[in-house]
């Protein structure tokens, strides 16, 4: 799962059905998520998935910087941790400590 997209300084009103129709312009886009605080009540950013890599390009060159309900978005790869749901569970909690 390495087309996962960070969407960034989204408006607390963008729903999933936002991310969705914004980036379903761009290529098959398999999920749209938007993430919400601590709080639950104000969105702080979403990711979106993306069907292979052509579209996963092509998204992120296409919206960075556009306009989604009158905020500007800041759209990127996603970081490994977020590409990946078993990110932590495959580190070696003791690769600090080297064998010798």
């Amino acid at each position: 799962m390495g087309n996962k997209i960070y969407v960034g300084n989204i408006s607390a009103s963008t729903t999933d059905k936002d991310l969705f129709d914004l980036f379903s312009n761009s290529g098959s886009v398999i999920s749209a998520k938007v993430v919400f605080g601590i709080d639950n009540k104000v969105a702080r950013n979403g990711y979106v998935v993306m069907a292979d890599e052509k579209d996963f390009r092509n998204a992120i060159s296409k919206n960075n910087n556009a306009v989604l309900k009158g905020n500007k978005i800041k759209v990127i790869g996603a970081h490994p941790i977020d590409q990946n749901s078993n990110y932590f569970s495959n580190q070696n909690r003791f690769r600090r400590y080297p064998r010798k």
